[in-house]
């Protein structure tokens, strides 16, 4: 390519880049500012809980909320959804999980997945909520 013809191109990609927030306002603003108002209050924290099982912890202004993957990363649905209105994991289901204080100002996870039942329970916070995002009851 010539270079009077790259010159060309390339004053014309920074002149669109820099008319671009004129054309779209949406543009301009922050990234957060464009995203949907719940994905930004809400924080995820993925922990181990053992047996190759991970905890994924969501806290938003709902509330907390819980899914499990298995090693690979793939959702086991078997386990569903921890969440206010169903804290816990029924005996059935193998493993022992439970959200404590799901309407407190401090939720945990309790969960034991592997020992027997004389082992200790591991406790899980759940992430901090981002600043400017208040809970709901």
């Amino acid at each position: 390519m010539a270079p009077y013809v790259r010159a060309g191109l390339g004053a014309a990609l920074i002149a669109a880049a820099l008319a671009g927030p004129l054309f779209d306002p949406a543009a301009a603003r922050p990234a957060e500012a464009r995203t949907p108002a719940a994905r930004v209050c809400t924080a995820t924290l993925e922990v181990s809980i053992g047996a190759g099982v991970t905890a994924v912890l969501s806290l938003s202004p709902s509330g907390p909320a819980v899914t499990f993957k298995d090693g690979p990363g793939r959702p086991l649905t078997g386990f569903g959804t921890l969440d206010r209105t169903r804290p816990a994991l029924p005996a059935s289901a193998g493993i022992r999980a439970e959200i404590r204080t799901p309407y407190g100002p401090a939720p945990v996870l309790r969960t034991k997945v592997e020992g027997g039942p004389d082992a200790p329970y591991q406790i899980q916070d759940f992430p901090a909520l981002p600043r400017g995002c208040a809970r709901t009851r």
